[in-house]
């Protein structure tokens, strides 16, 4: 029996969390002799990553293929929950599932019980959540979970120069997968950054990340950046890496609403750059928390540009969550019969 690991989820392009998440861990994964193959969500493909373009043809064959005994799935949908009883009972194999968000949370009562079933009749399934609220929740109501964020240090970084003529005031740094009406408006607080923005257009600028153009509404984009009349403070770049401009920036901002860990928080605290995010959550430690109020947002943005840099970072930590990962998968593999 070969002893593989199958890893399901987004390969970049689009930038993204957990596509960059995948993307870094093959480094290690090649460093501790695994083998692997990446069923890439999106179109990429190499010797190592399979394009599956999200098409239901895969769902299927993932089932009848043999060439695997360890699946990693990055959860992405609600009829995934269904589809784990059915890999279950057509392979037996194990199955691993990180949950990258705190969505399972927002369910209703029927949904989420629905949800919970399924997880308690899938043998053979590890869960993993990158978020702390989430896998305590899980625990707490019978489903086992292991906390373990899916942040992975980046090795390199360009330090790609922004001219500090092309904008005024402070530049700080928001990003996003992907930009749309619900999106912006139910989970990554677009509003009331926009709003900050407004009422201190002579003093901010806010370099905007997107990771996917072509997945991005930008007339809705324009209508918001029009209405808030902030067109002139906002530089937008798409499917660019946030380590390689991070350091241009006061502050990376993180005002979601609901929301798994935060990945570019701990990016930027790792480069040295302050990191402001909403309390929703666990979040990285040395995070300058807010609590999602305008007032609020404001005096911790103050906080930020007249304390000490190092006064700001000197509770942040490193963090070696990657090699617990890779340590995860070792004892798995190793554990397959022969």
């Amino acid at each position: 029996m070969n002893k593989r690991l199958a890893i399901f989820g987004p390969y970049p392009p689009p930038l993204g969390g957990i596509s960059v998440h995948i993307k870094r861990m093959e480094p290690f994964l090649i460093e501790n002799k695994i083998e692997y193959k990446i069923f890439n969500h999106g179109s990429v493909s190499n010797e190592f990553v399979v394009p599956t373009n999200k098409k239901p043809f895969w769902y299927i064959k993932l089932l009848f293929e043999k060439n695997f005994t360890l699946f990693h799935f990055h959860q992405f949908f609600y009829f995934h929950f269904f589809y784990y009883l059915i890999f279950y009972w057509a392979r037996k194999d194990k199955i691993l599932v990180t949950i990258h968000s705190e969505r399972i949370l927002g369910y209703g009562p029927i949904k989420k019980k629905i949800a919970f079933f399924l997880l308690s009749k899938t043998r053979n399934i590890s869960l993993i959540s990158v978020s702390k609220n989430l896998n305590d929740y899980l625990n707490n109501n019978g489903i086992k979970s292991i906390f373990l964020p899916a942040y992975v240090p980046p090795q390199t970084s360009l330090k790609l120069k922004i001219d500090s003529e092309s904008y005024s005031g402070h530049l700080f740094l928001f990003s996003v997968w992907k930009f749309d009406k619900k999106l912006a408006n139910e989970v990554y607080n677009v509003p009331l950054v926009f709003e900050f923005l407004s009422k201190n257009k002579g003093n901010f600028t806010m370099l905007f990340m997107i990771g996917s153009k072509s997945n991005s509404d930008l007339k809705y984009l324009e209508i918001l950046l029009n209405k808030y009349e902030i067109s002139n403070n906002v530089k937008t770049l798409f499917n660019e890496n946030l380590v390689d401009y991070i350091h241009n920036c006061k502050f990376l901002l993180r005002p979601n609403l609901h929301d798994g860990f935060g990945v570019s928080i701990q990016e930027a605290l790792d480069l040295g750059v302050p990191a402001i995010a909403s309390d929703v959550c666990e979040r990285p430690k040395g995070t300058i928390l807010f609590n999602n109020s305008l007032k609020d947002l404001e005096d911790k943005i103050d906080l930020v540009l007249n304390s000490p840099l190092e006064s700001i970072l000197a509770k942040k930590e490193k963090l070696n969550y990657h090699n617990q990962l890779i340590n995860i998968y070792i004892d798995i593999l190793k554990d397959v019969k022969k």
